[in-house]
């Protein structure tokens, strides 16, 4: 695959974590979010899901792997997976990063509850195969380590089940709908809501994003604004505008295209349930009251519905497969940052991508400041020569091991 360096890409990547320039056949508009149907019991979405495991497994005995947290998204999937198949083998896998919030108790229970095999993933450190899970995806991103999970499911089965789809399209953000509420407007414009949507997302990028790039990228804030403005310029609720843009950005453009990757790449079937069509443009028509509560600052109600209805128990926070970032620089991100990033050889300085006087501020930070958002950029620039190394320059392979 001939791959070249696209500057919009870049900048888009450094700054909202994926590119909307590329055509995707789900994107939605704000018509297919207008509130148009109704299941304040969950059965109907039930039944739609249901209708999804037996539509996307064929109802043979070969095992199923499903990625198992403690929340209630894979909980779920668990619980209709064996009210589908009573007697299939089922693995359940929870992934375990050292220092990490550790789901795997309660996920255990879940697995136990359901009659699941439990597996216990110790997931290492996201710069340990850096370039292996680059080469995977092909995109210079860093946060794919969910191929793990992928990667072990295949020694026991070929199709793998997740919770992909359930939080945009059931109202799981609920952190990011209440930070947006706490500083919207009643009278703000679409730009506004724009901007306040991206402080809901601001570990994606600094305040001095501008100087974070060289010379050859002419980074503009009004550029990433227009992404968003047909999102937030509609007759729609401040927070469905919200889901919307949810839908339409990350999961369309980051999460789905990275798990299409990563099946292929292990030849496992990936079923996300929750993103089959007619679950998806039932949900999306749902009315935020029966997707978030906020008095009570409670999402995916109907999925609540379900969930009590099948003997759920499943942990309220939203937590996931998450590794504890400034753990991991210390003890293993900072030396192999600093080798690569520090290296005014570099492809992203000898380019004029990104500027190396703001590198240095950027570890000072990390290292004063223990700042996760200016980690978060310094992680991600890292995996963008990594990225230029593989695909651009050819001057590493995809086995080489950081650690």
């Amino acid at each position: 695959m001939l791959l070249k360096i696209n500057k919009t890409q870049i900048q888009n990547y450094l700054t909202i974590r994926y590119d909307p320039s590329i055509s995707n056949p789900n994107l939605a508009s704000w018509v297919d979010f207008k509130p148009q149907s109704s299941d304040p019991s969950g059965k109907i979405s039930e039944k739609l899901l249901v209708n999804s495991i037996k539509n996307s497994i064929p109802d043979t005995q070969t095992p199923i792997s499903i990625s198992l947290s403690s929340g209630i998204d894979s909980s779920i999937c668990l619980a209709l997976l064996r009210k589908c198949f009573p007697k299939r083998k089922i693995f359940a896998i929870c992934g375990v990063f050292e220092d990490g919030f550790d789901e795997s108790i309660e996920a255990k229970k879940i697995a136990d509850t359901f009659s699941a095999e439990f597996k216990i993933l110790q997931m290492n450190s996201i710069f340990t195969n850096m370039p292996e899970i680059i080469s995977i995806t092909k995109r210079p991103r860093w946060n794919t380590y969910n191929h793990l999970i992928s990667k072990e499911a295949r020694k026991n089965t070929n199709m793998l089940i997740t919770g992909d789809g359930a939080d945009e399209l059931f109202g799981g953000y609920v952190f990011r709908y209440k930070k947006f509420l706490q500083l919207l407007k009643s009278k703000d414009n679409w730009m506004e809501k724009t901007k306040k949507y991206l402080e809901c997302h601001n570990r994606d990028w600094v305040p001095d994003q501008n100087k974070m790039f060289d010379k050859s990228i002419r980074f503009n804030w009004n550029k990433i604004y227009n992404i968003f403005k047909t999102y937030f310029q509609n007759k729609l609720d401040p927070i469905t505008q919200v889901m919307l843009a949810d839908f339409n950005g990350k999961l369309l453009f980051d999460f789905m295209p990275t798990g299409k990757s990563i099946s292929n790449h292990y030849k496992i079937k990936n079923i996300p349930i929750f993103l089959d069509d007619s679950v998806m443009s039932f949900a999306q028509k749902l009315p935020l009251s029966q997707k978030f509560d906020e008095k009570n600052t409670k999402g995916k109600l109907v999925l609540r519905m379900i969930s009590k209805r099948l003997g759920i128990k499943h942990i309220d926070e939203k937590k996931g497969f998450s590794p504890s970032l400034l753990f991991d620089w210390k003890k293993n991100g900072k030396s192999i940052c600093q080798s690569f990033l520090l290296d005014k050889n570099s492809n992203i300085y000898a380019k004029n991508l990104i500027n190396f006087d703001w590198v240095l501020m950027a570890f000072d930070k990390v290292e004063y400041d223990g700042d996760i958002r200016y980690l978060n950029r310094l992680i991600s620039i890292l995996a963008l020569e990594i990225w230029i190394r593989l695909f651009i320059t050819h001057e590493i392979k995809n086995s080489k091991k950081l650690l």
